[in-house]
């Protein structure tokens, strides 16, 4: 994902936005990309060695992680205590109340901000717009089963030869990010934008058969009853990642970066 935002960024649509430096662990990859963005960047990016290193970069304004849950865990706090601004596609990190308190701490100090995008689904803002008023939300997460492959909650059906819709997860959002912890962000951007990680109930669904991606979102509140679906095909370059999430990082960019109307937020 990390790859496809950066290009997406030097195609222009991320707003007035510019890649200063990137880091990843594998180094291998990393080379490879600062090797191609150079090509269409004059100064080229810089390869950080380490994450410090890359909060550091002059002229660095936002850090963009499109690793995991544990990077978001090991570095936002230093990120964000360096007055650089940090969106978040791991949200499944921000679930724990404790991180979630010390990160907001780290960014009110500094004057940062932390930007969570929608994702692969829609209908956040009528979320957020009615948490206080909702009563009940679920999300049911439909995948094929290998976008599901390599997940602690996975690991009893690994070698199971699934051939029908068939449950793997039926509980809350705070104990979704844990089992699968590459293919719940959804949810815990649902949980953070309605009633919260503990309230929000999440299933997960493995189907051989599924369309793609399936997210349903059902919401009951006083202000009424919202249901959403979306059948997200899977993004080329990683299984396990919808294509409408690159889309809506990349619109995040944008709207972060880019003077001008915003609607929905």
């Amino acid at each position: 994902m990390g790859s496809e935002l950066a290009r997406a960024v030097q195609r222009g649509e991320g707003g007035p936005t510019k890649i200063i430096g990137l880091f990843d662990e594998y180094a291998p990859g990393r080379n490879a990309l600062a090797e191609e963005l150079g090509r269409n960047q004059e100064p080229a990016p810089v390869e950080a060695d380490t994450v410090a290193e890359l909060i550091g970069l002059t002229g660095m304004q936002l850090i963009v992680e499109c690793a995991s849950q544990a990077a978001v865990t090991a570095h936002a706090e230093a990120v964000l205590t360096a007055g650089k601004s940090m969106l978040v596609m791991s949200s499944g990190a921000l679930v724990s109340a404790d991180f979630m308190r010390k990160v907001m701490s780290a960014a009110e100090a500094s004057g940062a901000s932390i930007y969570v995008p929608s994702g692969a689904v829609g209908g956040i803002d009528a979320l957020r717009a009615s948490k206080a008023l909702l009563e009940e939300v679920t999300i049911v997460s439909t995948k094929k089963p290998i976008a599901l492959s390599g997940a602690p909650g996975f690991a009893k059906w690994e070698n199971v030869d699934i051939t029908e819709p068939t449950v793997i997860f039926e509980g809350s959002a705070a104990e979704a990010v844990g089992l699968f912890p590459a293919n719940v962000n959804v949810a815990a951007t649902v949980s953070m934008a309605g009633i919260g990680p503990d309230a929000t109930d999440v299933k997960i669904v493995a189907d051989p058969d599924s369309p793609g991606n399936v997210h349903e979102i059902h919401a009951v509140g006083r202000a009424g009853k919202f249901s959403f679906r979306f059948e997200n095909i899977p993004h080329e370059t990683n299984p396990k990642t919808s294509f409408l999430a690159v889309l809506a990082a990349i619109e995040t960019l944008r709207s972060i970066s880019e003077p001008g109307i915003r609607i929905g937020t």
